[in-house]
């Protein structure tokens, strides 16, 4: 009995914990960013940092690489087999990595966001959008901006695609992914709530958001 093994059935047990308290009750609040993509979302990482699109041969680094608060209810073949199925449905994944030792450092998921769409109704009338999904910075490199080096490169790898517009969903309880968005163009046009109680579960967008809730900055006011 290996310790690899006693982790992922440790993980089994706290991800089967953590849905059946969720079904019971729980609620989720996003804040919803959104951007123009203007062509200037060119940012240039911290030395020995470097920004790609993933390949085939990335894919079990980057299940790997996914911190505790995304995955760490997962067992490590579930991660591997999300990530597996984005790639294989054609979503575009950017990571960071270390260029002296290969580290992956952090990264996202650029989701093509469809017409008909809930979201559709809080941004403006692109032609085409493209939804960033689960950003990600490792611990030990946060700090170091690579989250705004991430979302720039995914805005100027989707722009080179066709696609218009940008948008992502932000925890507000993480106020500096929110700073960030924010200092990169980013405007709040509403919010998602998630509200699950006794096994029913119900998601809606509104127009309104907790201004109160975003972090402030020299340049910016709610």
């Amino acid at each position: 009995m290996s310790v690899k093994w006693l982790e992922n059935e440790f993980k089994e047990i706290q991800f089967f914990l953590y849905r059946a308290r969720n079904r019971l009750f729980s609620q989720q609040d996003w804040v919803v960013l959104c951007k123009l993509l203007d062509g200037n979302e060119v940012r240039t990482a911290a030395d020995c940092i470097d920004v790609k699109e993933v390949n085939e041969s990335d894919l079990e680094r980057v299940a790997d690489a996914l911190p505790d608060e995304l995955a760490g209810r997962l067992t490590d073949e579930r991660q591997l087999a999300m990530v597996r199925s984005r790639f294989k449905a054609g979503v575009p994944c950017v990571i960071a990595f270390n260029t002296k030792t290969s580290e992956i450092l952090g990264g996202c998921w650029c989701r093509p966001l469809a017409n008909e769409h809930a979201l559709r109704s809080l941004i403006p009338n692109w032609s085409s959008v493209f939804e960033i999904s689960t950003l990600f910075v490792t611990p030990e490199a946060r700090g170091k901006r690579i989250g705004a080096v991430l979302i720039n490169r995914a805005c100027s790898l989707m722009k080179g695609k066709g696609v218009q517009g940008c948008v992502s969903l932000v925890w507000y309880t993480r106020s500096p992914s929110i700073k960030s968005h924010l200092k990169l163009g980013f405007r709040p046009v509403g919010e998602k709530v998630t509200a699950s109680v006794i096994g029913f579960r119900k998601t809606w967008f509104r127009a309104q958001y907790r201004s109160k809730a975003l972090p402030q900055y020299e340049g910016h006011t709610s």
